[in-house]
Protein backbone atom coordinates (compact mmCIF):
# COMPACT_ATOMS: atom_id res chain seq x y z
CA UNK A 1 0.00 0.00 0.00
CA UNK A 2 1.04 3.53 -0.66
CA UNK A 3 1.53 5.61 2.51
CA UNK A 4 0.99 8.93 0.70
CA UNK A 5 -2.77 8.41 0.39
CA UNK A 6 -5.02 8.42 3.48
CA UNK A 7 -6.95 5.30 4.28
CA UNK A 8 -10.52 4.75 3.18
CA UNK A 9 -11.75 5.20 6.76
CA UNK A 10 -10.13 8.60 7.00
CA UNK A 11 -11.73 9.65 3.71
CA UNK A 12 -15.18 8.59 4.93
CA UNK A 13 -14.69 10.48 8.20
CA UNK A 14 -13.51 13.58 6.28
CA UNK A 15 -16.59 13.46 4.03
CA UNK A 16 -18.85 13.05 7.09
CA UNK A 17 -17.19 16.03 8.80
CA UNK A 18 -17.66 18.14 5.67
CA UNK A 19 -21.35 17.13 5.47
CA UNK A 20 -21.90 18.00 9.16
CA UNK A 21 -20.12 21.36 8.73
CA UNK A 22 -22.20 22.13 5.62
CA UNK A 23 -25.46 21.23 7.38
CA UNK A 24 -24.59 23.39 10.41
CA UNK A 25 -23.52 26.29 8.18
CA UNK A 26 -26.75 26.00 6.17
CA UNK A 27 -28.87 25.95 9.33
CA UNK A 28 -27.04 29.02 10.66
CA UNK A 29 -27.54 30.87 7.38
CA UNK A 30 -31.24 29.98 7.24
CA UNK A 31 -31.64 30.95 10.92
CA UNK A 32 -29.93 34.28 10.29
CA UNK A 33 -32.18 35.09 7.32
CA UNK A 34 -35.27 33.99 9.26
CA UNK A 35 -34.16 36.16 12.18
CA UNK A 36 -33.76 39.17 9.91
CA UNK A 37 -37.18 38.59 8.38
CA UNK A 38 -38.71 38.17 11.82
CA UNK A 39 -37.07 41.39 13.04
CA UNK A 40 -38.27 43.22 9.94
CA UNK A 41 -41.80 41.92 10.48
CA UNK A 42 -41.77 43.14 14.09
CA UNK A 43 -40.50 46.56 13.03
CA UNK A 44 -43.28 46.85 10.43
CA UNK A 45 -45.82 45.76 13.04
CA UNK A 46 -44.62 48.33 15.56
CA UNK A 47 -44.67 51.11 12.95
CA UNK A 48 -48.21 50.13 11.94
CA UNK A 49 -49.32 50.20 15.58
CA UNK A 50 -47.81 53.66 16.12
CA UNK A 51 -49.47 54.99 12.95
CA UNK A 52 -52.81 53.47 14.00
CA UNK A 53 -52.47 55.04 17.46
CA UNK A 54 -51.86 58.55 16.08
CA UNK A 55 -54.64 58.19 13.49
CA UNK A 56 -57.16 57.13 16.14
CA UNK A 57 -56.03 59.92 18.46
CA UNK A 58 -56.43 62.51 15.71
CA UNK A 59 -59.91 61.20 14.94
CA UNK A 60 -60.94 61.58 18.57
CA UNK A 61 -59.49 65.10 18.84
CA UNK A 62 -61.07 66.33 15.60
CA UNK A 63 -63.94 68.79 15.78
CA UNK A 64 -67.31 67.22 15.44
CA UNK A 65 -67.22 67.57 11.69
CA UNK A 66 -68.87 69.65 9.02
CA UNK A 67 -72.13 67.69 9.14
CA UNK A 68 -72.71 68.51 12.80
CA UNK A 69 -71.73 72.14 12.19
CA UNK A 70 -74.44 72.32 9.53
CA UNK A 71 -76.92 70.81 11.97
CA UNK A 72 -75.96 73.45 14.53
CA UNK A 73 -76.43 76.20 11.93
CA UNK A 74 -79.88 74.83 11.15
CA UNK A 75 -80.90 74.83 14.80
CA UNK A 76 -79.65 78.43 15.14
CA UNK A 77 -81.63 79.46 12.05
CA UNK A 78 -84.75 77.51 12.96
CA UNK A 79 -86.25 80.10 15.32
CA UNK A 80 -86.30 82.63 12.47
CA UNK A 81 -88.03 80.09 10.27
CA UNK A 82 -90.58 79.07 12.86
CA UNK A 83 -91.77 82.57 13.75
CA UNK A 84 -95.40 83.37 13.33
CA UNK A 85 -96.21 84.51 9.85
CA UNK A 86 -96.99 88.21 9.84
CA UNK A 87 -97.35 90.80 7.16
CA UNK A 88 -94.50 90.77 4.69
CA UNK A 89 -91.71 93.22 5.37
CA UNK A 90 -91.69 96.33 3.21
CA UNK A 91 -89.51 96.16 0.16
CA UNK A 92 -86.47 98.41 0.77
CA UNK A 93 -86.46 99.61 -2.83
CA UNK A 94 -90.12 100.58 -2.66
CA UNK A 95 -89.54 102.39 0.65
CA UNK A 96 -86.65 104.41 -0.82
CA UNK A 97 -88.70 105.27 -3.91
CA UNK A 98 -91.52 106.50 -1.65
CA UNK A 99 -89.07 108.76 0.24
CA UNK A 100 -87.68 110.19 -2.99
CA UNK A 101 -91.19 110.82 -4.30
CA UNK A 102 -92.12 112.63 -1.08
CA UNK A 103 -89.00 114.78 -1.30
CA UNK A 104 -89.79 115.70 -4.88
CA UNK A 105 -93.36 116.67 -3.88
CA UNK A 106 -92.02 118.80 -1.04
CA UNK A 107 -89.77 120.60 -3.52
CA UNK A 108 -92.66 121.10 -5.91
CA UNK A 109 -91.20 119.13 -8.72
CA UNK A 110 -94.02 116.67 -8.90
Amino acid sequence: MDDDQPSLLRRVIAVAVLVVVAVIALRLAIGFVAGLLSALLWIVTIVALVVAFFWARSQLKKPRGRKRERERERTVDEPTRTRAVGPPAEDPVAAEMRKITEQLRDQGRM
